[in-house]
């Protein structure tokens, strides 16, 4: 019956990948109601949840027990982290024997899923998949509660995709270079469209510690709505996403000048376009990558129970082959490597805040 299942899901997510990147969306958000797999109505979870610490496995640690596991994503159906958690979800059912439900949450801009979450029983039965923006998020004033104190990693997974900073096809600009030098000519006078709060205005503050002078941050929406800003002379430069830049790249409406990415590097996938790191902007660097969280203290055997099975499914090959279709590479990374790695990512996003006058 599971097999079943996740052939039928497996048939329902290409098709939805099919349409992601026709359109070229990338992770948006916005107010919507709940949504969840398997027809539920409300985003409500069924089945039978094991209770926290009755069962423990043979060393005396807890083990995984819920025969339902909920996880909540606060984005619509369709985006970014919806998609890749339903890649994932199916080969868990299979290999688990357990029910993964899918609940997009996306209410008070993903903190009702965030509380949910962080409220929850220990047991690995309530799950919170999202992108590392969530991180920012906790030092732009969208929600109050930091990750290292209130969340456990369970699992993160960088990427190796990219942003692609891109200007309309008669821009002055010819290269990143060209910006540099005119936004140290006319501080504040450049225009640079971001949504506000998120991650680009994050990379926007990042651009102007390595420049040293200060940009005009023009708050221009989500992939599309930059684009349109860009296009119409509202702003000089923006970064969208590789999906909704390459159908404009194809009726030469914009250039491409580089690249933004979580280690300065290229990206594999487009090994012509420079980094911005490698172009004069060090330390300008931002992965758009996974994270799957659970409440705080939970069980060490059970954290390491949870990692094993996420990053055994996300090796699957067809699950690699799912994210290589959208472009993107994962990698995933054990416990210890997930904990350094929020830990480290909410310092630098929590000076970075501070430097944009958030706090």
């Amino acid at each position: 019956m599971l097999k079943e299942k996740a052939l039928m899901k497996k048939q329902f997510l290409y098709g939805m990948a099919s349409v992601f990147l026709a359109a070229g969306i990338l992770c948006g958000c916005g107010a919507a109601k709940q949504e969840s797999s398997g027809g539920q109505a409300g985003g409500q979870t069924s089945g039978t949840t094991a209770a926290k610490g009755e069962e423990e496995s043979s060393s005396g640690q807890q083990a995984w027990d819920a025969d339902t596991v909920t996880i909540y994503v606060p984005t619509k159906a369709g985006n970014q982290a919806d998609l890749y958690i339903r890649f994932i979800t199916p080969v868990l059912e299979e290999k688990l024997g357990k029910s993964f439900v899918v609940v997009n949450q996306t209410d008070g801009n993903g903190v009702v899923a965030y509380e949910t979450v962080r409220n929850a029983d220990k047991d690995g039965s309530t799950l919170l998949y999202f992108l590392n923006s969530m991180v920012v998020q906790t030092h732009t004033g969208v929600y109050d509660k930091t990750l290292p104190d209130n969340f456990t990693p369970l699992a993160v997974d960088t990427s190796t995709g990219s942003m692609w900073l891109t200007v309309k096809a008669d821009s002055k600009y010819q290269s990143v270079q060209d910006i540099i030098d005119d936004v140290k000519t006319n501080p504040g006078k450049v225009t640079y469209g971001m949504t506000s709060g998120q991650a680009l205005h994050m990379l926007g503050g990042m651009m102007e510690s390595d420049m040293g002078a200060a940009l005009s941050m023009v708050d221009a929406g989500g992939n599309a709505e930059r684009l349109i800003s860009l296009l119409g002379g509202n702003v000089d430069f923006t970064f969208v996403s590789t999906g909704a830049a390459e159908q404009y790249l194809e009726t030469k409406e914009i250039r491409v000048l580089g690249c933004v990415t979580g280690n300065g590097e290229r990206d594999p996938i487009y090994p012509d376009i420079p980094s911005v790191t490698e172009e004069g902007l060090g330390s300008t660097m931002f992965g758009f990558d996974t994270l799957l969280l659970g409440p705080a203290g939970m069980d060490d055997g059970l954290v390491q129970e949870i990692n094993k099975a996420f990053q055994e499914a996300m090796e699957d090959p067809e699950v690699v082959g799912q994210f290589a279709a959208m472009k993107n590479t994962m990698k995933g990374l054990d416990v210890e490597e997930s904990a350094r790695y929020i830990k480290d990512f909410d310092a630098k996003m929590q000076e970075n805040a501070k430097n944009l006058g958030f706090q």
